[in-house]
């Protein structure tokens, strides 16, 4: 018995390390893809009267930054809430890929696909992590077996 639960516990830290590793990789690349635009492609773009890019870039990407710390010792809970401002990450790259017309929209493209890709594997990671925190076992079934063993008589 013991022997099968590290089988699926290995099982599940090789599945929880690709997807780290994913979405390290897409972090990565998801803020350089930030930089490119602020700073190389369209620095311009999104200024205002006393906005510089710098300010810009920051404000793009120090949301990110902030969840790196978790996301790099593999807390379930991180991830779970890294997808939840992901969201919002992909709808501002949605709009910037169909509303402009010229290199940044190419690029609001693949901001766009980077951020599928990062919530992806940020989604499945908090999945096998809180798997590998339960010993395997699901909440659903941590909530069965606890309904099963109640004793009616008790109440």
């Amino acid at each position: 018995m013991n022997d099968t639960l590290e089988n699926t516990l290995d099982h599940l830290r090789r599945k929880a390390t690709r997807c780290k590793h994913t979405s390290v990789a897409s972090l990565i690349v998801l803020i350089a893809l930030y930089a490119a635009q602020f700073i190389w492609i369209a620095p311009n773009a999104h200024l205002t009267n006393n906005s510089p890019q710098w300010f810009m870039l920051a404000i793009y990407v120090v949301p990110l930054l902030l969840f790196a710390p978790g996301i790099f010792t593999g807390q379930a809970r991180t991830y779970a809430w890294f997808c939840f401002i992901l969201m919002l990450y992909f709808c501002d790259t949605v709009i910037t890929a169909f509303a402009v017309p010229h290199a940044l929209g190419y690029l609001g493209i693949a901001e766009s696909l980077t951020v599928v890709v990062l919530f992806c594997a940020a989604m499945y990671a908090a999945k096998w992590y809180g798997l590998i925190a339960n010993n395997g076992i699901s909440n659903r079934k941590k909530k069965s077996n606890d309904q099963d063993t109640k004793d009616p008589t008790a109440e």
